[in-house]
């Protein structure tokens, strides 16, 4: 079972914010308006229709609703104002995870469908399957044992990852890391962990490595072979 998890009823993340200037709130709203259809917008202006609407999708979601009447909802929630669909579903593909969480991909899909007054889709069943093997490794659990097991699964698809953690080694076991404070350890490590990971996303051909999830489970394991403190699963994002 796919957790839909009540974190993505948080405010999206890049939202436009109010500058205090009415010319640069116009100017604002109309950029944001100009990539609502955008895969991943990066300038959202939200409304608070389009944050109930938004609500609404996902309390479907979280029902368990797959049915034409779940659209239907939406769009006589929103009447007149078919525009706050296309915001409310474009909020959520800014936080960039509609690809990796089940939840985001089917809110989305529920809003762009009563925006555009089609019928939703059936999903196919490869595409279930990887929701699932991104959600079996975001669940992973914060802690050495679990996330080196994780980590030596994802070295499988991708050996790269394997240099990388023999970078950490060797920087942990450095005689200057044992002179460090904690703060100057973690930043040592994150440093080490961010340019790797991000060198190994641009060069890698496998999806599932790409995902914040395995980004999560190297970090984790990284920073638990430097012994650092492993953070919780809702702080090791991003």
């Amino acid at each position: 079972m796919v957790d839909y998890g009540l974190r993505w009823k948080k405010a999206p993340g890049p939202v436009a914010k109010v500058l205090g200037s009415i010319g640069s709130v116009a100017l604002l709203r109309s950029l944001g308006d100009q990539e609502l259809d955008e895969p991943v917008p990066k300038v959202v202006w939200h409304t608070d229709r389009s944050m109930r609407l938004r609500e609404l999708a996902f309390r479907l979601v979280e029902e368990g609703r797959d049915d034409p009447e779940a659209v239907d909802d939406l769009a006589k929630t929103a009447g007149r104002h078919g525009k706050e669909l296309r915001r409310a579903a474009a909020t959520i593909r800014a936080d960039g995870l509609v690809g990796e969480d089940l939840a985001a991909f089917r809110a989305n899909r529920f809003l762009v469908a009563a925006a555009s007054g089609r019928a939703v889709e059936p999903m196919p069943a490869e595409q279930l399957a990887w929701f699932t093997r991104v959600q079996v490794l975001a669940e992973v659990a914060p802690e050495a044992g679990p996330l080196a097991s994780a980590f030596v699964d994802l070295v499988a698809l991708e050996p790269g990852l394997g240099a990388l953690e023999q970078e950490v080694r060797s920087a942990a076991g450095s005689p200057g890391f044992a002179t460090m404070d904690d703060q100057e350890r973690d930043r040592e490590v994150t440093a080490i962990c961010d340019a790797g990971f991000e060198a190994i996303e641009a060069i890698t051909d496998v999806p599932l490595v790409r995902t914040h999830a395995a980004r999560r489970v190297v970090r984790g394991h990284l920073r638990a072979i430097a012994g650092l403190k492993v953070p919780h699963a809702d702080q090791a994002t991003g």
